[in-house]
């Protein structure tokens, strides 16, 4: 995790921004198991995301899944509501049975999609757009219409100095970054 969170070199080393993302994970993953997710698979998205995430769904497809649960690791506030309401959006389906739920990130991006069948997007995660906007109108131009979720919890990823003086401030398990935010 030495390259992760790279927004925040400004105000983090990379060992305590490998600190920050693991411990994010952690929580995502605590999250996702007390949330009855299962299996759980971590995709390393340290090189190129949306190639790792296409390889991890096309994996997941030739193993028999009908549908990708794909959560970003850094999502601190994430509670199980939050991938309940994923799942609950996912069963709404067009009439093939495909669905595209996206949770939106606060500025736009994708934070989480549950996808039916785990093939059915090609990846456009980026910081130069809005990939919630691409991805539904991936979903659109596939005859799926999309539902896209803002919730708080899926909604919060900590990207900027700011989202992490924010987390540090209010959280109390990040506390231990509010002196560097």
């Amino acid at each position: 995790m030495e390259h992760a969170k790279g927004r925040l070199s400004g105000v983090l080393d990379p060992a305590r921004r490998g600190a920050l993302a693991r411990q994010m994970a952690d929580h995502v993953l605590q999250t996702l198991r007390e949330a009855g997710i299962s299996p759980v698979r971590v995709a390393n998205g340290d090189h190129d995301l949306n190639a790792d995430v296409a390889e991890a769904a096309r994996l997941a497809q030739s193993e028999g899944a009908t549908d990708l649960l794909l959560v970003m690791a850094d999502l601190p506030y994430l509670a199980p509501a939050d991938i309940a309401a994923l799942v609950e959006a996912g069963r709404q389906s067009s009439p093939d049975g495909r669905a595209v739920v996206i949770g939106e990130a606060k500025d736009g991006g994708t934070n989480a999609l549950l996808l039916r069948p785990p093939t059915v997007l090609n990846f456009s995660f980026s910081r130069e757009h809005r990939s919630s906007q691409t991805h539904a109108a991936q979903a659109r131009a596939a005859g799926i219409e999309p539902i896209v979720l803002r919730r708080p919890g899926l909604a919060q990823d900590i990207d900027t100095p700011a989202d992490l003086a924010n987390l540090a401030s209010d959280h109390p398990a990040y506390r231990v970054f509010r002196h560097v935010a």
